[in-house]
């Protein structure tokens, strides 16, 4: 058992970890975009668009975990509706969160709102970093729904710095708005390959949240398998 040195900041991953990822709808989102649109209805081809989203997918948005590099949704959302000849009357800023409540859905994790008000209780600050292609401000909108987001001090996404975990810049760049060194900060995340590869990168505590059954050989630093396990961990740690 390594020793457990109490952390500073804690820094935790979004996806996976604070909330499970219930689906996401293409269609729905574009579809609730077309909605907003100046063109004359029926001048717009749904089916014709999602063929052209999915083109993006394929080409633009599933390539960028290869690179470590992010592009935002208004960026993926211009090649298919410039594309398209799809007209708005407001930026596209402003659609960002009118398609994510149309395409997203997602549910707290077991335990997560306790374990946060217990930490937040404790005095440790606390922050998100996100593998994201939409902005902070959609991300904690979504938290907020789930009572999450309060006890979050800082939400750092990829979105809005260029570079996807496990580039440990993205790391650094957000123990530094937590205010805490990177050596003493625990990251909490639920994926081997970028959340506990990066963090460690960093020189963080890479606490890989493992929720279901795992292999036994993992190169994080600690382990749990619940929140309630995270909040024993902190204790142990004299948090």
């Amino acid at each position: 058992m390594p020793v457990i040195t109490r952390p500073r900041g804690l820094l935790f991953d979004y996806g996976g970890t604070l909330v499970e990822e219930v689906g996401f709808d293409t269609r729905a989102g574009n579809e609730m975009l077309l909605t907003r649109a100046a063109n004359p209805s029926g001048e717009l081809d749904l089916n014709w668009i999602i063929e052209r989203a999915d083109r993006v997918s394929r080409e633009v948005a599933d390539r960028r975990d290869h690179f470590q590099i992010e592009v935002p949704w208004a960026s993926l959302t211009r090649l298919i509706h410039d594309f398209a000849g799809t007209r708005f009357d407001v930026p596209l800023s402003d659609l960002e969160l009118v398609f994510w409540n149309a395409a997203a859905k997602t549910r707290p994790m077991p335990g997560a709102r306790d374990a946060l008000e217990s930490v937040h209780r404790s005095g440790i600050p606390m922050g998100v970093v996100s593998n994201s292609a939409f902005g902070k401000n959609v991300i904690r909108h979504e938290l907020s729904k789930h009572g999450l987001a309060d006890f979050l001090d800082v939400i750092v996404v990829s979105a809005e710095y260029g570079v996807r975990k496990p580039n440990p810049l993205l790391f650094e760049t957000a123990a530094a708005l937590l205010g805490v060194p990177c050596g003493a900060t625990w990251f909490v995340g639920d994926r081997l390959d970028t959340d506990v590869a990066g963090a460690r990168a960093a020189g963080m505590t890479a606490v890989w949240y493992a929720s279901q059954n795992h292999p036994g050989g993992t190169n994080a630093d600690l382990v749990v398998s619940s929140w309630p396990g995270l909040v024993a961990l902190l204790r142990d740690a004299g948090a």
